[in-house]
């Protein structure tokens, strides 16, 4: 396994959400509990499919371990996996209909709520994992990136089945993140909002932001980047705690922005680096989705280097 700096991209096995993102967006000003004029648009998404479309933008071999119903949505997605290069492993289900996630947006792309239809994913348990094909994947495979619509004997599967390779994983909600909590001190890193983060310490979401991640330390996590929209990401690295505020950007869609950072810091730090230089650049990729209509650019690389560079140098004090 070569992951020094300048080596060959890491191949990533990803398992976890890959479906249809459906966003209705007000065209103007949001009024609550009441109907708000606006779009609705949909495309690819997922948590475990935004993360592939970003490491196949940095070069990375990847694998996608998913379930799909026998319907539209589930042949959409499945010609989507193989148009952004993925190898597709996923499980189909003929007489289930494929997860969505409906998010309702403000005029600024802010998310207002968001509803998941995902219960399918619960059906992906471990035996899943003992396919052949699947264990040929993990066994080609550098690393796993896992996100928590998995359920948590399935979560617990996948590290074991890892057999010692760096194992991340993605927070997706506040309602599923705990799955996360009993393999904590398993994971190489973990990525979350600051609103999963604080249900996964059982914390309010008010709770200072360094307490949650000196909380994480002690529960046994060793890597993590805590995200909180437009406001500074708190990222523990080993013993050391530092805080980074992205760019300030003009939001078009926040959907999928965290399952980016999580993509390109853990590539980042596969690749030889830092784990700190890794988040930073996943911080500065988690800007670009969200500002653009059309992610990734065409040199995913160069354009996190370029704005990596104007970053402002993280701080110890929040």
């Amino acid at each position: 396994m070569n992951m020094s700096p300048g080596g060959p991209a890491p191949s990533v096995l990803l398992i976890g959400a890959a479906h249809v993102d459906r966003r209705a967006r007000a065209g103007g000003p949001f009024h609550p509990a009441a109907s708000n004029p606006g779009t609705l648009s949909d495309m690819p998404g997922g948590a475990a499919f935004n993360a592939g479309v970003a490491l196949r933008a940095l070069g990375c071999r990847v694998g996608l371990v998913g379930a799909r119903g026998g319907d539209a949505d589930g042949r959409r997605i499945a010609a989507e996996i193989e148009t952004v290069g993925l190898s597709d492993l996923s499980v189909t289900f003929l007489d289930r209909k494929t997860p969505t996630y409906t998010a309702i947006l403000d005029d600024r792309g802010e998310l207002v709520a968001g509803v998941a239809d995902m219960a399918l994913y619960d059906r992906l348990g471990p035996k899943t994992l003992r396919r052949r094909v699947v264990r040929d994947a993990i066994a080609r495979a550098d690393a796993l990136l896992i996100d928590a619509n998995l359920p948590p004997d399935t979560i617990a599967a996948a590290i074991e089945a890892a057999e010692g390779r760096p194992v991340a994983a993605i927070g997706v909600s506040p309602a599923k993140v705990r799955r996360l909590l009993p393999v904590l001190p398993q994971l190489a890193a973990i990525f979350l909002s600051r609103a999963e983060a604080a249900a996964l310490a059982e914390m309010t979401a008010t709770t200072n932001l360094e307490l949650i991640c000196k909380l994480f330390a002690e529960l046994g996590a060793r890597h993590a980047v805590i995200s909180d929209g437009g406001r500074e990401a708190a990222i523990l690295d080993g013993d050391a705690i530092v805080f980074q505020r992205p760019q300030a950007v003009r939001p078009h869609d926040v959907t999928g922005a965290g399952d980016t950072l999580a993509a390109v810091a853990f590539a980042g730090h596969l690749g030889g680096g830092s784990f700190l230089d890794g988040a930073r650049r996943g911080i500065v990729a988690a800007s670009l989705k969200i500002s653009s209509a059309g992610f990734p650019p065409e040199d995913l690389a160069a354009s996190i280097d370029r704005l990596v560079a104007q970053l402002p140098a993280p701080t110890t004090d929040y």
